[in-house]
């Protein structure tokens, strides 16, 4: 757990990971219904019947992103431009995301197994001057699921299998924030002026973390129509999870910094608690198998995503905040409207049995994005529809160990942002604009060993 926690992991359709194994992104994350590793624990847990003895099945991948944007812009509710760098990278490190599974055989019935993994992640930083660091500046999400699971076989055609899930959610959002309307109020000097004569003087930086922990469950069920076709159906559920944690609000500008007590007299404390809701979506699969012959299988995968369950995020502050010097209006809430929407992704793939010892694997794997337009898309994560393109190989050492590898490259859609806070609540109010090219380098390994 901890070195699952302590290495952070990057890249997501919205914030799911979807790299839970290796031999599966070989084949587009199409090869759920195959059962070939412990790592059925989460795509079927009915799998773990089909899995002899004891297996304990270790993936580690190295991702390697890239989310550039262009054309940036930003501008202030009084018609005043942002000033600072139209363009960068805000994801371009390489990062590491281990997974776990362990699975024991414990009769011609019954089979068992528990998952540690990672399923949700998305980690972005933008520079501290950039043109956009009014919008979503810094975007930390990393979630660690511990998944318990049990499967039981009806008979020689049909298992079912379940597993309960406890998940660990760490989440961490940073802007900046403009308080131009503070000097503004304080120095009776109009807002454009304070943006044109000192940018970036009047600008603090809030910082809001927080955790929490959430419980559901998965379940599948696997059915062998014949010796050459299998078909399945899994079901994740929702998770809610009610963050608690702290907010920082940090004077950066020359200005502020030098009037930092009045921001507190507003309500900007340095260090204060805050919270969030967060419902992580349940997830349908259906999936197949088809063994063409001693060497060939085709596998298939039809998954949908209820994102729409982060519909919005409301950050609740322990203190009042005067948003509106001029009239008093005070406002404990910073309201972030994301409007997602329910997704489906589609995963084709294959493998080829050199010999008793090789097996080839790829597919490909179409996965569409939660973001509905350009003004709800977030500058941390710009999300759109990607394309996965997966192969690899999978080398039986000996009976009891086996060795497989993979290499994806994720491609992103262009994706355009306009986006700008709205209502009376805790923000810049500022407008963001911005195109952005995202893809992003995926290399995998994992080590089966069986007892």
């Amino acid at each position: 757990m901890s070195a699952a926690m302590i290495i952070s992991p990057v890249y997501a359709s919205g914030y799911h990971l979807g790299l839970q194994s290796v031999t599966a992104v070989a084949t587009g994350n199409a090869a759920a219904a195959e059962a070939a590793d412990a790592a059925t624990i989460v795509t079927n847990p009915a799998g773990l019947v089909n899995l002899d003895g004891t297996q304990i099945d270790t993936n580690l991948f190295v991702i390697k992103p890239e989310i550039k944007y262009h054309n940036a812009r930003g501008a202030f509710s009084d018609g005043s431009s942002v000033q600072g760098p139209e363009h960068g990278n805000i994801a371009n490190t390489a990062q590491l995301v281990p997974q776990l599974y362990f699975s024991h055989r414990l009769n011609d019935k019954w089979g068992m197994g528990l998952g540690v993994y990672i399923p949700y992640a998305a980690r972005t930083n933008d520079s501290s001057d950039s043109v956009l660091r009014y919008n979503v500046n810094k975007t930390n999400v990393k979630a660690l699921d511990i998944n318990p699971a049990v499967a039981y076989k009806i008979n020689e055609r049909h298992s079912i299998g379940v597993g309960l899930i406890a998940q660990y959610l760490h989440a961490e959002v940073q802007k900046y924030a403009d308080f131009a309307p503070v000097g503004s109020a304080k120095f009776g000097i109009p807002q454009a002026a304070l943006h044109q004569k000192a940018p970036g003087a009047f600008d603090a930086r809030a910082t809001v973390k927080g955790n929490d922990w959430g419980y559901g469950f998965n379940a599948g069920w696997l059915w062998d129509i014949n010796d050459d076709v299998r078909v399945g159906i899994s079901y994740r559920s929702k998770i809610n999870q009610h963050l608690h944690g702290t907010a920082r609000w940090q004077p950066t500008g020359s200005y502020a910094k030098n009037y930092a007590p009045l921001f507190e007299q507003f309500g900007f404390k340095s260090l204060e608690g805050a919270e969030v809701q967060i419902t992580t979506p349940e997830v349908v699969s259906l999936h197949g198998m088809w063994k063409v012959n001693p060497q060939w299988n085709v596998f298939g995968n039809v998954s949908w995503t209820r994102s729409s369950r982060l519909h919005q995020l409301d950050i609740q502050f322990e203190h009042d905040k005067t948003i509106d010097p001029v009239h008093g209006v005070t406002s404990n809430t910073t309201h972030i409207a994301t409007d997602w929407r329910d997704t489906y992704a589609v995963g084709v793939g294959a493998s080829y049995q050199q010999n008793p010892h090789l097996q080839w694997r790829f597919g490909v794997n179409y996965d569409q994005s939660p973001v509905r337009s350009s003004t709800t898309r977030l500058s941390t994560i710009p999300d759109g529809n990607r394309w996965l393109f997966g192969g690899g190989v999978k080398y039986d050492v000996n009976k009891n160990d086996t060795i497989a590898v993979s290499y994806a490259y994720l491609h992103i859609q262009h994706t355009h942002m306009n986006q700008q806070d709205q209502g009376a609540h805790v923000s810049s109010n500022v407008r963001g604009i911005a195109d952005y090219r995202s893809n992003a380098h995926i290399a995998g390994v994992s080590y089966t060993h069986r007892f």
